[in-house]
């Protein structure tokens, strides 16, 4: 019995003694976290996209603690957000250009494919084999991983089979720019209400052969702006958004309707059916 009481004693004695070690150490070794860090934690999207740049939410919450970055890097915060957490800091919170992304393709069903794909249904698979499933090499694949991945539902499936972004909706997260195999959707200016939206470098005997309505570079929109803010960039029109004044005489000018003026407000329309596979597009033969 005395060696069971030892035993007791000498285990309690020593519970007694680590107990207490850790209560001085947690004292000695706290890390004390700033209150605000909690608080612009809540105010962001907790989506972690990594668009500002950090691996999340809570990364760039500490990065803005430590000054690092400023608080109008994240691109999806509302602007409520924004202003918050500026005040929370004690920082002038400085106003940037809104931005949106556009998807720069309006080939449709129109545009040829190099052949019938039974694969998986994403734009990363159909654009592995020969190239691409669609003849032009700068097309929409039309398998809709950017509408999958957007967080915020902002894009659209217009009537002929064209993903299209709804401005209103959009905020700029670069998630369907860093999912496009293509690398045809790119974050401009939301003032930039006129746009090129084909992406194809081609040459013009090329694109007629593949799309019905793709730029062949002939130059007319760019005789035709009053600004000159429109070039030929190795076969393909591009807009200067600094110079365009959205007056839309390009529009008139382009035989291949490329050239579209973009609604500040797009109307929502459902898909019809999944428009997925293709089947209505010509195949390049042989």
């Amino acid at each position: 019995m005395t060696a069971i009481f030892a035993a007791i004693i000498t285990i309690s004695g020593l519970g007694l003694l680590f107990g207490l070690g850790l209560a001085v150490g947690s004292r000695v070794f706290a890390v004390h976290l700033d209150p605000r860090l909690e608080q612009i934690e809540e105010l962001l999207p907790q989506l972690n996209c990594g668009a500002c740049g950090y691996g999340g939410c809570a990364d760039y919450a500490r990065a803005l603690l430590n000054g690092e970055c400023e608080p109008n890097v994240c691109p999806i915060a509302s602007p409520e957000a924004r202003a918050r957490i500026a005040e929370l800091l004690g920082r002038l919170l400085e106003e940037e250009e809104k931005l949106e992304a556009r998807i720069f393709c309006r080939g449709g069903y129109d545009a040829v494919r190099r052949y019938d794909y039974e694969g998986l249904p994403t734009c990363a698979a159909a654009n592995q084999i020969e190239g691409g499933v669609i003849a032009c090499d700068y097309g929409c694949l039309r398998y809709y991983t950017c509408r999958e991945v957007c967080p915020f539902d902002a894009i659209r499936i217009d009537d002929r089979g064209n993903p299209v972004v709804i401005p209103e909706k959009c905020r700029a997260c670069r998630l369907c720019v860093q999912h496009c195999p293509r690398g045809i959707i790119r974050i401009v200016p939301s003032h930039s209400r006129v746009d090129i939206l084909c992406s194809s470098r081609a040459k013009g005997k090329t694109v007629v052969k593949v799309c019905s309505v793709g730029c062949i570079g002939c130059g007319k929109c760019v005789k035709e702006c009053p600004v000159e803010a429109i070039t030929l960039e190795d076969n393909l029109a591009v807009i200067d958004y600094e110079k365009c004044i959205n007056c839309g005489k390009c529009i008139e000018v382009c035989p291949r309707g490329i050239i579209e003026k973009i609604e500040e407000k797009e109307k929502n329309r459902p898909v019809a059916g999944d428009n997925r596979g293709l089947s209505s597009v010509p195949v390049l033969p042989g």
